[in-house]
């Protein structure tokens, strides 16, 4: 061991300084780029796996808008659905007013009809009678 420490020795000492200055350097150098490119390479990998966050945002961002339309337009579709009913029950409440009027008349006559122009009538007849508004 010890011959190969004196052998070193002897090798540092025939090697000038400026040789030994120079290989620091260019290993200095060659650790520097390595450590660069892989920061350059740590780097890509993150813009990559940002792209593709981006991309998969954009398509939940694509879902989400095409759901929320969807539900819109059915939103839509049930208002209108709903004032048609709506509007088809004020018709009808009026052309039940409007019936009603025309009784109206006919239903006083037989409440003020006198007794005697009551006479039997078939049990059936007079069910469908009393039945009518």
């Amino acid at each position: 061991m010890l011959s190969l420490l004196s052998r070193l020795g002897g090798l540092l000492a025939a090697v000038p300084f400026k040789a030994w200055l120079a290989a620091a350097i260019v290993v200095a150098l060659a650790g520097g780029v390595w450590w660069h490119l892989h920061q350059v390479d740590g780097l890509r990998d993150d813009l990559a796996d940002a792209k593709q966050a981006a991309k998969d945002a954009e398509r939940d961002r694509d879902a989400w808008m095409n759901t929320a339309f969807q539900r819109t337009r059915e939103l839509n579709l049930e208002r209108q659905e709903r004032a048609a009913g709506e509007t088809a029950t004020r018709a009808l409440n009026a052309q039940l007013d409007t019936l009603d009027q025309r009784y109206l008349p006919l239903r006083e006559r037989i409440e003020l009809a006198p007794d005697t122009d009551d006479a039997p009538v078939a049990p059936v007849l007079r069910q469908a009678i009393e039945d009518l508004p």
